[in-house]
């Protein structure tokens, strides 16, 4: 069972991925359709970011990742020289 401050953490996590994905959903999906006088454009960043954040944050995810998993392979590498020598 998970514990009380278990679902705060959770129901925090949740809220705050729908508050992204909507806002995201918004900015690049129904605001180009928006008027570019309409007063709503002053909540959101310039539509170029819409594709250049996300392909930021990708490509550092997946460094992180790859960086992650060499380095989990080298030590593994050397614990197996290690018993075999």
């Amino acid at each position: 069972m998970a514990s009380g401050q278990d679902k705060i953490v959770g129901a925090f996590l949740l809220t705050f991925s729908t508050v992204v994905f909507v806002y995201y959903t918004l900015w690049a999906i129904v605001m180009p359709f928006v008027d570019e006088t309409y007063f709503l454009h002053a909540y959101f960043p310039p539509r170029e970011y819409a594709i250049r954040i996300p392909c930021v944050l990708l490509v550092f995810g997946l460094t992180v990742i790859l960086t992650f998993l060499s380095m989990v392979m080298i030590k593994s590498k050397k614990k197996v020289e290690k018993k075999a020598a």
